[in-house]
């Protein structure tokens, strides 16, 4: 072989292995390539898609990490509350809304949250009195009893009754900001410590991902807080949120879920949040329902009933593996053998 001709199989070395795997660079193959790119983007945009749990709020129905990005994977439909331009909030039309206890996926209403997609349980549907007393979901005077699988799971808390714990994680996120609050008397002495704490702790957490920290290492930093700033911030943490974007605000009072918006909140209550702190969700900002666990395939779940069903485990079990054996016959003949001389050969 010349030295010039060496020179064109390296060449075309690169090209030959993407040929391989995109077959010739033709303009028909490259349209089909289009093709299946533009089919790939609308399933994933407009009819089914997998998100990965950011965080624990939603435990233990779900489970996530998020300092190790190693959370559930969970399948979303996203064609049931209508097809959404990719990319944006607009959809192309509404067919209706999520019911209360579904679990969906939406886009946070803070354009600079940490985490912008987000996974809560419906409990306020619009239009609806609701009221989070004793544990329980009041909607319009009455108790909203959870379907009886979930009665073990769920127990709500109001915004009031913070751990010690979360109400330290609050301080350092006060502390990220470090500006003054005007709901607050600043001559008020334990106002005045909940200042200087402040100041101290700025530099070292205006970086930090406080909900990423465990408890310990919340413990760690506010060592030195003073147990009547922890509790201050008990009393005071409801009046520190934006007022028209607040959600359940007194325990006597009912709040009222504005039309086509909805009240989403976290299993794992105490440790979430959610819509008891940054309000009402439109319903364009939601993505889809949860219907099902896949990965890890230990925890699989699926929340649909789909599965529990003859005719759910023939289409999820039964037509995969006609394709297989319609796969694995089609390789034997390609072989020059037939399934029953490949037995037959076996058995001698």
């Amino acid at each position: 072989m010349t030295e010039a001709r060496s020179q064109e199989v390296r060449r075309s070395l690169p090209r030959r292995v993407l040929e391989s795997i995109t077959g010739p660079w033709t303009w028909g193959n490259a349209f089909g390539w289009v093709g299946i790119i533009l089919a790939i983007l609308f399933i994933k945009g407009c009819i089914i898609d997998q998100y990965t749990i950011p965080s624990g709020s939603m435990e233990p129905t779900l489970r996530g990490d998020p300092r190790f990005f190693r959370g559930d994977r969970v399948l979303v439909n996203k064609w049931i509350f209508g097809p959404r331009i990719p990319f944006t909030t607009w959809r192309l039309w509404n067919w209706g809304g999520p019911n209360r206890w579904d679990i969906v996926v939406f886009r946070s209403i803070d354009p600079e949250a940490e985490h912008p997609i987000l996974i809560k349980r419906v409990i306020g549907l619009p239009g609806e009195r609701v009221k989070i007393k004793d544990g329980d979901i009041l909607i319009n005077g009455m108790i909203a009893e959870p379907p009886e699988k979930l009665r073990d799971v769920l127990h709500y808390v109001d915004q009031l009754e913070f751990s010690t714990i979360e109400r330290k994680r609050q301080i350092l996120k006060l502390a990220q900001v470090n500006e003054p609050l005007p709901i607050l008397n600043a001559d008020h002495p334990p106002v005045k410590k909940l200042y200087a704490h402040m100041r101290l702790l700025h530099p070292q957490v205006k970086d930090m991902d406080i909900d990423a920290l465990t408890d310990a290492e919340v413990e760690s930093l506010c060592a030195d807080v003073d147990k009547q700033v922890v509790n201050l911030i008990g009393n005071i943490y409801e009046f520190i949120q934006p007022e028209m974007n607040y959600g359940i605000r007194d325990e006597d009072e009912y709040a009222l879920v504005p039309e086509g918006h909805y009240l989403l909140m976290g299993d794992n209550s105490g440790q979430s949040l959610d819509g008891r702190m940054y309000g009402w969700v439109p319903h364009n900002h939601l993505y889809g329902r949860t219907f099902a666990v896949w990965w890890p395939w230990a925890r699989r779940q699926d929340f649909t009933g789909f599965s529990g069903t003859w005719w759910g485990r023939l289409l999820l079990y039964g037509i995969p593996a006609l394709f297989i054996a319609a796969e694995l016959r089609a390789a034997l003949h390609r072989r020059g053998m037939k399934p029953a001389e490949t037995e037959k050969e076996a058995s001698l």
